[in-house]
């Protein structure tokens, strides 16, 4: 296998010289953002030789495993000892030890001799100590209108009062915190006190998240955004076939043409549904087929590239899709993320125009209240949740019934009547 790198100003321009120099069969392995434009890096089947160089894309060969010439040069020619030589050495410290600390016994010691601190004891013996006179215990009135005046207009010392212990945490709050959740979380989640835990889970959600479900055949252009191994591509499957089951036709596009691999997976899929499936490599083509799509009445899921909040390119390069074609943007939010990383991912896509999330990979943990928080702190709605792997019958609509159920589900030491 032969690596080759492009750069060019923008990624679809880069991927377009692939193309064009490789072949369609050229697999694009990585791409990351350079100065001046997008450097990426394809491979190609042995003996493949590339065609005729354009001005905008450079290419160079990679090694693919050992090292490069350059580095074995530089190797032979320095070596780690000489960059050590030329640091400069500390001056030594001279270690002085501390100054040994006189004892009790040589402070309480007097400078006197023998006989002058016998005489100072036949003096201090013969002259008596004169006590301090002993007050007088206060008259207390025998009025005792008098003395209930007295009590009344003693203060209390603020700093001789023991301090208030905070009030104990109720049930539905220690739940929270098994779930997932920090005290402080735990505490503004619990805002219902009812006596069945269930109960007052859903009543907590309905007031602190909202749901806004999406249609089984939405009209707008719907594209599935988020982090790596979110799970967008099993979720477009499961969108997909909720509108077949209508009776709606799907489009399944994919955009997502660096991952290797990534639009063949959902091409596989599109294949064991019986649904129509294309990708799209620039804006202009992924435009066209979304509005041929919605001529002929056809429902459009669009799969998104990997974009996290870590790579500041990646989130522009979403925003962009998701403005210039008119697509509406629904998070994948994995659920077995900390919870820091879910609410930077939350708020970071917040920024761009999402307000819709499906809650993904349920099954993979015990503690799924992370996400819940993190949509709430993002104000961002619940649509669905994917709490299984199989793709007919894995998205589930969200309700606060229904996520207080899957949070109680990994515990099996909660009472049957708060799990019925």
């Amino acid at each position: 296998m032969r690596v080759f790198t492009y750069f060019a100003p923008t990624l679809p321009e880069a991927i377009a010289q692939v193309r064009a120099e490789l072949g369609p069969k050229a697999v694009v392995l990585s791409w990351r953002s350079a100065r001046g434009g997008i450097e990426i890096s394809a491979s190609a089947e042995p003996g493949t030789k590339p065609r005729a160089k354009s001005a905008v894309a450079t290419t160079r060969e990679k090694p693919v495993f050992g090292v490069s010439s350059k580095q074995e040069t530089l190797a032979q020619h320095f070596k780690p000892e000489d960059f050590l030589n030329e640091l400069p050495r500390p001056a030594p410290v001279a270690i002085v030890p501390p100054a040994p600390k006189p004892t009790s016994a040589a402070k309480a010691a007097p400078a006197s001799s023998r006989g002058t601190a016998a005489l100072l004891g036949r003096q201090a013996a013969a002259k008596p100590v004169a006590l301090p006179p002993t007050p007088k215990p206060a008259l207390v009135p025998a009025n005792p209108v008098a003395k209930a005046k007295t009590i009344t207009q003693a203060k209390p010392n603020p700093a001789l009062e023991p301090p208030a212990s905070k009030p104990a945490p109720s049930r539905l709050a220690v739940f929270w915190t098994r779930a997932g959740l920090t005290r402080e979380q735990a505490l503004a989640m619990a805002v219902s006190d009812h006596a069945q835990l269930r109960r007052a889970l859903s009543e907590s959600l309905s007031q602190k998240l909202k749901f806004e479900p999406i249609e089984a055949a939405p009209t707008r252009p719907v594209v599935l955004v988020g982090p790596p191994g979110a799970g967008k591509t099993a979720a477009v499957a499961k969108l997909a076939t909720r509108a077949l089951a209508v009776g709606y036709e799907a489009l399944l596009i994919s955009v997502d043409s660096e991952r290797c691999g990534g639009a063949e997976q959902l091409r596989a899929m599109a294949d064991r549904l019986g649904t129509p499936f294309e990708t799209a490599t620039t804006l202009q083509e992924l435009s066209r087929l979304t509005k041929k799509a919605r001529q002929a009445g056809q429902c459009v899921f669009v799969d998104a590239a990997s974009a996290s909040p870590m790579q500041p390119s990646d989130m522009r390069a979403t925003e962009r899709l998701v403005q210039e074609v008119g697509l509406e943007p629904i998070l994948c939010m994995p659920a077995d993320l900390r919870y820091e990383d879910l609410e930077d991912l939350g708020l970071a896509y917040a920024e761009i125009g999402t307000k819709r999330a499906i809650a993904t990979r349920f099954d993979l943990t015990k503690r799924r209240a992370s996400a819940v928080f993190a949509l709430h702190k993002a104000d961002m709605a619940l649509a669905q949740i994917s709490a299984t792997p199989f793709i007919t019958g894995g998205i589930a609509l969200a309700s606060a019934h229904r996520v207080a159920a899957l949070l109680l589900e990994p515990f099996d030491d909660i009472k049957a009547e708060d799990a019925a």
